[in-house]
C-alpha cells in the first residue's frame, strides 16, 4: 500500500458517514412509530401518541435524507465494475428519498395525508433490490442478499396505499387528508395491514441495520481498494 493511500481522503468517507448516521436516526424513528402503535387505542389520536408519529416523521426526513449520499456514492461504486447501475435507476435511488422527504414536509401543515410517503419508500424498496443485484461482485454477497430482502419488505409496504386505495376505501390519497375516525373490520383491511406488518418487519425495522453495514464497507473503501477482492 503506498503512502498516497493513507493521505488520500476516501472520496466515499462521507458517504459512509451519512450511512451510519441514517441507519441510526432511522433506529430512532422506528422506535418513536413502536411506541406510537403499541400506545394508541383508538383511530383518533390523543396528543402524546400524535407528537410520536410526528418525531417519526422527522426521523424518516433526516434519514433519507442522508440517504441521497448513500445512493450517489453505490452508484458511482457500481461504475467502476461492470455492469454498472443505469441512469433509471439513480433516477429511482434520489427521486424516491426526494419524495419521501417532501411528501412529510407537506404532512406536518396537513396538505398531504402521511400514507403518501409509503409508495415512494416502496420505489426505493425496488431500488435496493436492483442495487444490491449489480454491487455483488463489489460488496459481500451477504450484505447484497440482505440487502434484497430489505428492499422487498420495503417493496410490499409501497403496496399498502395503492391496495388500500382499490380494495378497501380510496379516501387514503384525499387532500387534504381525511381522518378516519374508526377502523374498516374486512378481510381485505386485515390481509392488507397484515402485510404492511410484515414488510415493515422485513424492511423498514432492517433499512437502519443494512445502511450501518453499507456505511462501515463505504467507509473503507477508496479507488484502490475498488478493484481489490471484496470485503
Amino acid at each position: 500500500m503506498t503512502l498516497e493511500s493513507f493521505t488520500t481522503p476516501s472520496p466515499y468517507r462521507t458517504a459512509g458517514r451519512a450511512a451510519i448516521a441514517s441507519g441510526l436516526i432511522g433506529i430512532i424513528a422506528f422506535a418513536c412509530l413502536f411506541m406510537a402503535v403499541s400506545t394508541r387505542t383508538t383511530m383518533i389520536l390523543p396528543q402524546s401518541v400524535y407528537l410520536l408519529f410526528r418525531a417519526h416523521d422527522i426521523g424518516i426526513i433526516l434519514q433519507f435524507t442522508l440517504m441521497i449520499l448513500v445512493v450517489l456514492a453505490i452508484h458511482q461504486l457500481s461504475l467502476e465494475r461492470a455492469p454498472g447501475l443505469s441512469f433509471s435507476s439513480l433516477a429511482i435511488g434520489v427521486g424516491a428519498p426526494t419524495l419521501i422527504v417532501i411528501i412529510l414536509l407537506l404532512v406536518f401543515p396537513k396538505l398531504m395525508p402521511d400514507d403518501y410517503y409509503l409508495v415512494p419508500e416502496g420505489l426505493f424498496g425496488i431500488w435496493l433490490i436492483i442495487a444490491n443485484w449489480r454491487i455483488k461482485r463489489i460488496f459481500s454477497a451477504g450484505l447484497c442478499w440482505f440487502g434484497v430482502f430489505v428492499g422487498i419488505g420495503l417493496t410490499l409496504v409501497g403496496c399498502f396505499p395503492l391496495a388500500y386505495a382499490i380494495f378497501v376505501t380510496p379516501t387514503i390519497f384525499h387532500i387534504p387528508p381525511v381522518e378516519q375516525t374508526t377502523y374498516i373490520d374486512t378481510v381485505a383491511n386485515n390481509l392488507l395491514h397484515l402485510m404492511l406488518d410484515i414488510g415493515t418487519l422485513m424492511g423498514v425495522l432492517t433499512l437502519p441495520i443494512w445502511t450501518i453495514l453499507t456505511g462501515r464497507k463505504l467507509l473503507k473503501y477508496n479507488h484502490e481498494t475498488i478493484n481489490s477482492p471484496r470485503l
